[in-house]
């Protein structure tokens, strides 16, 4: 779902307008209501195709001023999340997000199979030794509350837990299911603590897709999970990137750096990133791209291109130091105006210049893999310098995004579907502490990255990680071609 404009806006049909009589429950509203119906309902610029839970279409209808909408539909379009109270009518609606990779999540990270029907004591206690290690508090009972205390124990939230007298706890549960006894103050800290989800049967059984979603805000809250600013479709989005930049500052492993530029200078590489570990992601790859650029102003259009695209994506900013080779097809190096971002220096004893930038990586989780697919067509298109679209001076006679690079920068740690635009190449991670430098190499070229760090670092080794790595910047990895 693209999220335009973050409006809800509703639009009346009128070749569709009809007044019709509706039967009404009894003795709840008068016996009978005339309406129009035929209202086209759009959510951030997508149509609303309202139904029911099960999958029937049901109309949107206004009647006397009042537009009445399916909540089922209406919450999910908003990315809400319902429940339903039959006995005492109740509707339960909780904003807090439901990650529908959080099976997939788990079990790529933490090695927990996926949780289907009733999830028993012991499989959710083994699922939280995995993630809390093997003396994480335990799940006593079968319910969801029973669950839910036992995440609350292990996530970091227990002494709030704790503060909460019957009447705070109360309070926190107004318009929640019956929450068993023993288990109010937790649930209540794990609701104001988006760890549970007020729409959940706190009696019922533990079943598998409850299960996950606990474990899944467990693992966030504990700060074992994804680190990232939010949604593309998010409307604050733009000022959490702008922030984050902000934020940013130039550091250093002495170590890595004389590696680094050791690298460049015996022709093993041209160039690499320092990075610190504190920053990943941790992003599930099959939907994740990684994308490298120096200007912030160039990640918020990009950002913004995207919701036009209608593809949505966790995002995340890994600040990074780059240092490269300087083409000479660029322009003078000794023209080129220093910033405290951007400098270039020449290599001593050489003709040849090295950059050191400021940059970042921005890492992409897409909804699909389809959108991910798609990412390389739109950056052709709105993001990359071609001959066809520049002057002599490089300058685009197009419309581009502001900062579009003749080598835009974009891999994927797992195979791509167009293996046409993508070819596998190796990050070459050399660690040193937290702190680790990236040079990148094709596949042949590992061994003489190998060979200079077993001269020139001996303590330290290189771990290779797979890329797959778009058109342009191979063709700038190898020499082959400027764009």
């Amino acid at each position: 779902m693209s999220k335009k404009s973050r409006i809800l806006s509703i639009s009346l049909a009128a070749a569709l307008t009809a007044t019709v009589v509706v039967p009404a429950a009894a003795d709840l509203v008068p016996k009978d209501i005339k309406v129009h119906t035929g209202l086209n309902v759009f959510v951030d610029g997508d149509k609303l195709e309202p139904t029911n839970v099960s999958g029937t279409p049901v109309d949107v209808y206004l009647e006397n001023g009042t537009t009445y909408l399916p909540i089922r539909a209406t919450s999910k379009a908003l990315g809400a999340q319902i429940g339903y109270d039959g006995e005492n009518y109740g509707v339960y609606v909780d904003t807090l997000p439901v990650d529908e990779k959080a099976s997939e999540y788990l079990q790529a990270y933490f090695g927990i199979s996926p949780m289907k029907g009733t999830v028993s004591a012991d499989t959710f206690n083994a699922a939280l030794a995995k993630i809390f290690g093997s003396d994480a508090s335990k799940m006593t009972g079968t319910s969801v509350a029973a669950a839910v205390k036992a995440a609350v124990e292990n996530c970091g939230l227990k002494e709030l837990a704790l503060v909460y007298s019957d009447e705070k706890a109360a309070g926190s549960l107004t318009g929640v299911n019956t929450v068993p006894d023993g288990c109010a103050k937790y649930v209540a800290a794990a609701l104001d603590a988006s760890l549970a989800s007020g729409t959940w049967n706190f009696s019922a059984a533990l079943d598998g897709d409850t299960a996950a979603q606990l474990l899944m805000n467990a693992v966030n809250i504990a700060g074992k999970g994804r680190n990232y600013l939010g949604m593309a479709s998010d409307p604050d989005i733009s000022q959490k990137l702008q922030s984050a930049w902000a934020t940013f500052g130039n550091f250093d492993d002495p170590t890595l750096s004389q590696l680094g530029a050791d690298l460049v200078i015996e022709g093993a590489s041209t160039g690499y990133n320092l990075k610190y570990d504190g920053y990943n992601a941790n992003f599930l790859p099959k939907y994740t791209l990684q994308y490298g650029h120096s200007d912030i102003t160039h990640a918020v259009q990009l950002i913004a291109l995207l919701n036009s695209e209608g593809i949505d994506a966790k995002v995340a900013l890994e600040p990074k130091t780059s240092i490269y080779e300087y083409m000479v097809e660029w322009g003078d190096p000794t023209k080129a105006e220093s910033t405290p971002t951007y400098q270039l220096k020449p290599i001593e004893g050489t003709d040849r210049w090295l950059c050191y930038a400021t940059e970042y990586d921005m890492k992409l989780e897409f909804n699909t893999v389809a959108d991910k697919n798609a990412f390389d067509g739109i950056i052709a298109q709105y993001a990359k310098k071609w001959d066809t679209n520049t002057d002599e001076n490089g300058k685009p006679t197009v419309a581009l995004l502001y900062g579009a690079w003749w080598q835009p920068l974009y891999t994927s740690t797992v195979p791509m579907a167009d293996t046409e635009n993508y070819t596998l190449i190796k990050d070459n991670v050399i660690h040193n502490g937290p702190y680790s430098i990236h040079p990148f190499s094709t596949v042949d070229g590992t061994e003489a990255i190998a060979k200079v760090v077993k001269e020139k670092a001996p303590d330290l080794s290189v771990d290779l990680v797979d890329l797959y790595v778009n058109k342009a910047f191979y063709n700038y990895l190898t020499g082959a071609d400027h764009q």
